[in-house]
């Protein structure tokens, strides 16, 4: 007896295993109706939780190390998270919020960031992460308007996994995070533009 393997199928699996990923966000206070929308954005602060401080920290220095090793260093791409972070969401935000007259304050406090290692990918696959806390305040007020977690998580698996991953990746999740911040906050999506 012969047994037959149709490739078609083994690349869709390979395929969909390469592509997985997660987006949740909880909600801890939802932002009410008549908020939805409204608001420009003041300002965004990013700092890291207890949890992963010196985790983060760390990172951070290692990103300034290879700094000094690169020509001509893009210039976000070797910030700390906190600076890379709040102006990826900053100029995300801006291109969505309204001309209202209304502010609001973003904080968001990050608990993890995980960047998966290349060669589990390869193996056995591994995922990258980014996790946080996002509270919005009103400028004036202080009032907290929403709170949400934040979990975005892409799981890589495989050499395609690997392929497709490619490079940007910390930017890449941040633009997701806020995305999801955008989202809540009730503000117009932006049409995606593919490059042909």
């Amino acid at each position: 007896m012969r047994v037959t393997i149709d490739m078609r199928l083994v690349a869709i699996v390979l395929f969909g295993l390469a592509l997985t990923g997660c987006v949740t966000t909880n909600v801890v206070k939802p932002l009410s109706e008549a908020e939805q929308g409204i608001r420009n954005i003041n300002k965004v602060t990013v700092s890291y939780s207890e949890l992963s401080k010196s985790e983060l920290k760390a990172a951070d220095q290692m990103r300034e190390q290879e700094k000094a090793d690169v020509s001509s260093p893009d210039a976000r791409k070797f910030k700390p998270l906190k600076e890379a972070l709040s102006e990826i969401v900053k100029e995300h935000l801006e291109q969505r919020d309204t001309d209202g007259k209304l502010y609001a304050d973003v904080e968001i406090e990050i608990d993890n960031l995980k960047l998966a290692n290349a060669a589990l990918i390869w193996l056995v696959g591994d995922n990258d992460q980014l996790t946080g806390t996002v509270r919005v305040h009103d400028s004036d007020t202080k009032v907290l308007l929403t709170e949400v977690y934040v979990d975005i998580l892409e799981g890589n698996g495989g050499l395609l996994g690997l392929a497709i991953r490619g490079s940007g990746v910390r930017e890449r999740l941040s633009l997701e995070f806020a995305e999801r911040i955008g989202d809540q906050l009730g503000f117009a999506k932006l049409e995606k533009k593919y490059s042909e």
